[in-house]
């Protein structure tokens, strides 16, 4: 009888992960994993224009998931924001290169641990002189890597994340000032200081958050948009009055959220 009810566990769960898949991949993102020169890797999905013309370069979207998010079946973290480039107006209107990489269970994009919990200590970002964590590290490198390896404009490469996914947009502007043209940090946060080494940056800013956020304090973006301000970098701030931590579900629906990502274009 035991060994009946353990079969039957194991089939709906081997069911029920077959079923999650299949879904993920009906969105059209492509499963691959990044494989670095040391050995390392790191699980991602890639959305490609449903029609590459030979000749042309299109956008590139860096999307960094939440903690809830993280693991190694290479389909969570689509649950979030993939089905915005999905669409079938998206596609027409915006056909670019999409990437969404999978941080293992236990990581962070940015360094931070759990110990740091948000609410009681006043700065948990890891400084300027913070080494990337691995999983950003890939994902750093794959952006590279898809960059030479796929015809994307680079005056159009653009970073969005949440959560989690919002302080790791902050850690690699932060790296990287002049890499991106716009980025989205979606109830995120950063160590303000590092936000100085961002004067003469072109990348554009859109920062979003609940005002009741109870998980990630709205302060952290309150002063991150000061700081950035402060340096001259163009940002919209989008503060959601009585919204909790869920604040990307707001930003996602906002009618203006591909038009203001894909509009942007540095100009050399």
């Amino acid at each position: 009888m035991k060994s009946s009810i353990l079969l039957l566990f194991m089939l709906s769960a081997f069911l029920h992960l077959g079923s999650a898949a299949a879904q993920c991949d009906s969105l059209g993102y492509q499963a691959e994993v990044y494989v670095s020169a040391t050995g390392d890797s790191l699980p991602y999905r890639l959305l490609t224009p449903d029609s590459v013309v030979p000749g042309q370069r299109y956008p590139l979207v860096l999307f960094l998931h939440g903690a809830g998010e993280r693991g190694r079946n290479n389909c969570e973290q689509l649950r979030h924001g993939a089905a915005l480039f999905t669409d079938s107006g998206a596609r027409r209107r915006h056909p670019a290169f999409v990437l969404f990489p999978q941080c293992p269970a236990g990581d962070f994009w940015p360094a931070i641990t759990r110990q740091d919990h948000f609410g009681r200590v006043p700065n948990p970002f890891p400084g300027a002189g913070a080494a990337m964590s691995r999983p950003l590290r890939l994902a750093n490198e794959l952006l590279d890597e898809t960059l030479a390896r796929l015809p994307i404009d680079s005056e159009r490469v653009y970073i969005v994340g949440l959560s989690m996914g919002g302080m790791g947009v902050f850690d690699l502007v932060c790296r990287r000032p002049s890499r991106f043209t716009a980025a989205v940090a979606i109830c995120g946060g950063v160590n303000v200081q590092r936000l100085a080494g961002l004067r003469g940056s072109r990348t554009r800013f859109r920062v979003v958050h609940g005002a009741a956020d109870p998980l990630v304090p709205v302060r952290f973006s309150r002063e991150a948009v000061q700081a950035l301000r402060r340096v001259g970098v163009s940002v919209d701030y989008i503060e959601l009055p009585g919204v909790g931590h869920g604040s990307w579900f707001d930003a996602f629906r906002r009618p203006d959220f591909l038009t203001w990502l894909f509009e942007t274009k540095n100009e050399q």
